[in-house]
Parts: C-alpha cells; sequence; structure tokens
C-alpha cells in the first residue's frame, strides 16, 4: 500500500463523511422514530428491516439477516413502599431480567457493594440497597450483576439498585447475561436512594414492601450482516448493537457508534478500490441482556472467524469525549501506535492481552471476538467512565450527541479498518486452540464465575425461573 493511495483515500473519505447529511439523518429516525429498540419490542423489529435496507441501499453485497433465540424479558409494574418507620411510596422501576414477585423485609445498606460487604451483613430474607460506583476498596470493576448475584447468595430477598448521578433518575442494566433472575429487582434514583440510606441510618429496622410483575419468555432477534468483498478469504469486521434499554432513546449507548458503523458503510463501497481483505458489517441484536447477539455470530460462523484479523467495535464511540483505541487479545500495540503515527492522530492507545481476567471486558460485543483469539479493538473514551452522567437512563437522548462527534468516530474507524484490510501480511499471531482453552480454563476457575455457577445451582432449587 503506497503512502499517496493512502493519503488520497483519508481525503475522499472526509469529504463523503464530513459533508454528508445522510449520517445525521439515519441517527435521527433511529431515535426519534424508533426510540429505545429494546429487545423484543416492535421498534427493535422495524430498525433490524431498517438497518438491512440501509445496507442493501449503500451496496454491500452478501447482506442478509440471521435470526436467533434468547432469553426476552417484558416491562411490568413496579411498586416500592416504605413500611416502617413511615408509610410512603417511592418511584421505581423494574431492572431487565428481574422476576416477577412480592418481597417484605429489612432494608440493608450495602453502600458501593464491595464483596466483604455482603459477607458481614444479615440479608437473610432482607432488601439489599446498593449503588452503582465501584467501590474504592476494589482495583478491579464490580458489575451490578455481580453484586446482585451476591446478594442471592447471601440470602437477600430483593435487591435495589441506586443512581449515581443527581437528577438523571434510575440508572438501568441487566440482572444477568441471558439469564433470568431469581429474586425482584429494582432501580431507583440517586435521591431516592439517599433518602433510603438516610432512613436506615436512623432506623435500623426501617423496611419496605418491594412488588415487581414483569415477564418473561423466549423470543427472536436477529444480526443484520453486509459485506464490502475483498480478494481473499480474510475478514475485518466492524460491529455496533441496535438494541437500546427502554428508558429513553439510546442516543449515546448504542446509536452514536451505530450509525458511525453505518456511514463507513455507506462510503466504503465508493472508495475502497480492490480491498485485499472483506469488511464485513455486523449490527448486533440484543446486546444489553447480555452480548447474544455477539456471541450468536461467532458461534455460528467458525471459519470466519478463524480468517478474521480484527474486529473493531464502535459501541457508544460517538459521544461528546475524547477517543482512543483499547486494544484486547493478541498484541497489537506496536502495530496501531505505527498506524496512528502514519495517520497524524494523536490518540490514546492501550492494550489488554488478558482480557478475561477482569469482568469489566466481558461487557461489550467484541467480547466473544476475543474469546476465541480474535484482536479486538474498542474505539472508546480512554477513562471509560461508567458513571457517565447519562449512561443507561432516560436522558440519554438525542440532544447529548453532536453530529461531528459521530463523524469523527467514523473517520478514525473507516481509517484504521482500511489499513487492516489492505495490508499484504498481517503481523499478528493468533493464539492456538490450546492456548484459548488454557486462557478461558484460568477465567473459570476465577472469583466472578464462581459466583455465577453457585447461583445455578440455586437456580436449579427454584425451576420457575
Amino acid at each position: 500500500m503506497s503512502k499517496t493511495t493512502s493519503t488520497s483515500f483519508d481525503e475522499i473519505l472526509a469529504g463523503q463523511i464530513f459533508t454528508s447529511p445522510e449520517l445525521w439523518s439515519n441517527f435521527e429516525i433511529l431515535c426519534d422514530d424508533m426510540g429505545c429498540r429494546f429487545a423484543g419490542t416492535p421498534e427493535e423489529k422495524e430498525a433490524a428491516r431498517f438497518l438491512e435496507g440501509k445496507l442493501r441501499e449503500y451496496g454491500l453485497e452478501n447482506v442478509h439477516a440471521e435470526e436467533f433465540e434468547y432469553n426476552g424479558w417484558t416491562r411490568g409494574k413496579a411498586r416500592l413502599s416504605v413500611t416502617s418507620p413511615l408509610h410512603r411510596d417511592l418511584d421505581c422501576l423494574s431492572m431487565p431480567m428481574s422476576p416477577p414477585g412480592r418481597v417484605h423485609g429489612q432494608i440493608v445498606d450495602l453502600g458501593a457493594g464491595a464483596p466483604e460487604a455482603f459477607n458481614a451483613s444479615n440479608l437473610e430474607g432482607n432488601v439489599a440497597l446498593v449503588t452503582n460506583v465501584n467501590p474504592t476498596s476494589e482495583e478491579r470493576w464490580i458489575q451490578r450483576t455481580e453484586k446482585y448475584n451476591r446478594a442471592i447468595l447471601a440470602g437477600a430477598g430483593a435487591f435495589i439498585f441506586v443512581g449515581n448521578t443527581e437528577g438523571v433518575g434510575p440508572i438501568t442494566g441487566t440482572l444477568g447475561f441471558n439469564r433470568w433472575g431469581l429474586i425482584p429487582g429494582i432501580m431507583v434514583s440517586k435521591e431516592i436512594g439517599l433518602f433510603l440510606r438516610r432512613l436506615t441510618r436512623r432506623n435500623e429496622q426501617a423496611e419496605v414492601e418491594i412488588e415487581t410483575t414483569d415477564t418473561q419468555a423466549r423470543k427472536t432477534s436477529w444480526n443484520i450482516i453486509g459485506d464490502v468483498k475483498g480478494s481473499s478469504d480474510h475478514m475485518v469486521v466492524i460491529g455496533n448493537h441496535y438494541d437500546g434499554h427502554d428508558l429513553a432513546q439510546g442516543a449515546e449507548d448504542p446509536t452514536s457508534g451505530l450509525v458511525a458503523a453505518l456511514e463507513i458503510a455507506r462510503v466504503l463501497p465508493r472508495l475502497s478500490g480492490r480491498l485485499e481483505c472483506t469488511v464485513r458489517f455486523v449490527l448486533f441484536g440484543v446486546e444489553e441482556l447480555g452480548l447474544i447477539g455477539a456471541h450468536a455470530y461467532v458461534d455460528s460462523h467458525p471459519r470466519d472467524i478463524a480468517n478474521t484479523r480484527i474486529m473493531f467495535n464502535l459501541d457508544s464511540s460517538g459521544r461528546n469525549a475524547p477517543l482512543g483505541l483499547m486494544l484486547y487479545g493478541p498484541d497489537t500495540r506496536a502495530y496501531f501506535r505505527d498506524v496512528c503515527k502514519d495517520l497524524n492522530e494523536d490518540l490514546f492507545v492501550d492494550q489488554e492481552t488478558s482480557p478475561l481476567r477482569e469482568p469489566e471486558h466481558l461487557s461489550a460485543d467484541h467480547y466473544p471476538f476475543m474469546a476465541q483469539g480474535v484482536p479486538s479493538c474498542f474505539l472508546r473514551d480512554p477513562e471509560n467512565s461508567l458513571t457517565r452522567t447519562f449512561y443507561h437512563s432516560a436522558h440519554d437522548t438525542v440532544d447529548k450527541v453532536r453530529a461531528l462527534d459521530i463523524k469523527e468516530a467514523a473517520f478514525l474507524c473507516a481509517r484504521l479498518a482500511w489499513r487492516v484490510a489492505n495490508e499484504d501480511r498481517w503481523p499478528v499471531k493468533r493464539p492456538s486452540q490450546d492456548e484459548i482453552a488454557q486462557m478461558q480454563s484460568e477465567y473459570d476457575k476465577g472469583e466472578v464465575v464462581q459466583i455465577e455457577k453457585a447461583v445455578e445451582v440455586l437456580r436449579r432449587k427454584w425451576p420457575q425461573r
């Protein structure tokens, strides 16, 4: 690949992305017309059809939808009432994958949900109150599902998840990755959470009643796939999920990254000439309930996975924050630092070569790829703060996002993908199947997985779950 060819591609690419109104039009249609696109809703199905139609319109080949099944969930009404030492009804919402149920118990304030807090608390039959911040005592990220599972194992009858930002209401998120919960789980705003915490400090026997009426059923979703064909069997994957949570439009998460991927799909067939590798676009369904679409794709495409050079994940990349490259799996740090220097891009580039050690790395669509040894690149804010203001809240709406940020993410990813796809020789060694199996075995011995296994033992005692 000559430097002249590379420069010409970048110049034409910039003109296409930064001057076209198509990206923002797609963004408004997906957010304003189709809303949250939560898994199992008519809006999700409408979005899948829209995306498939756009890939066909943009001239991609092999455009199709791949169907898969999953454990679905539908929101019902939820109720939270303080019953002692006073009587008061409080606003709340069920958390995705919460089962229906009614629980009356004492509030047990576990703060940020450090592991030792669950061991030291009298949770049997009571209600765990946990915030959405990470415990200061922990270097690793303690995800909400781990806090929920620890509450179950400690005997809690219900779980209250407290938002972390003033004025934005509850922060949502699934309680199980493709698994229905065992105890009712609800979310409340930071303000209501602080009220409950004050109540428990003044009254050791403060009690609440929680009732959830959600329903659970097997459902169907789709991955939307399209290719810009190359001359070899090798492949570069650009992916993003299209489902959001049902509180809002999901403008930052996931739609900002989704329309960035769609924009690359629009311009690349016009500009690529003859690619060495195929660039495949995979728009995943049902990420928010456990990366279900991404797992379905990886499981059903073993040959393509073996030939995939890298997977680029654009999820939330178009929000108003600095972009960096977080690399996973086989070490590609030196390669991308050289590429960024060549592109005159001053980017934060970091590498996690053992991504299965920490659950933080397992909660986005690149995980099923990296678990099979595929190098993966997550375009994201280097700080990756999970306390960002509107994350998973009712306020994640179109007005929080700028077209320029999405266009910059699309431009950067397109430049990177084009270079990887046109390398005569990909200078990255994939791990062997034995090495992948060893990595997975080490992860399976970890504390988080052992907690999940213990919860599954309890599940067998509750067949209705």
